[in-house]
């Protein structure tokens, strides 16, 4: 189970339970996750982690309809692709 699963779990037992305000809070919740822990994952260059957070963050975000989150999941892609092209360029000068 990713990190945040604990949140999507969490935002299925809300929906099953038909309590939409909390479905709604650990969903806000389970984006902040995602993309906090993502961030934090380029920040310390492991981009191979941010890259699994992000492909799962995908997936809830098709799977519960949270378009926000695939906003920033594509600016964290940008970053991970900026920082991939400056290693490839790097390696090319030595």
């Amino acid at each position: 189970m990713p990190i945040c699963g604990k949140w999507e779990r969490l935002v299925n037992w809300a929906e099953k339970e038909g309590n939409s305000a909390k479905a709604l809070e650990f969903k806000e919740k389970l984006v902040e996750c995602v993309v906090y822990t993502a961030y934090e994952k380029v920040r310390k260059k492991r981009l191979e982690e941010a890259e699994e957070l992000i492909k799962y963050g995908r997936d809830v975000a098709k799977k519960f309809a949270i378009e926000e989150l695939g906003f920033h999941l594509s600016l964290i892609e940008k970053e991970v692709a900026r920082i991939r092209e400056r290693r490839k360029a790097a390696a090319q000068t030595r």
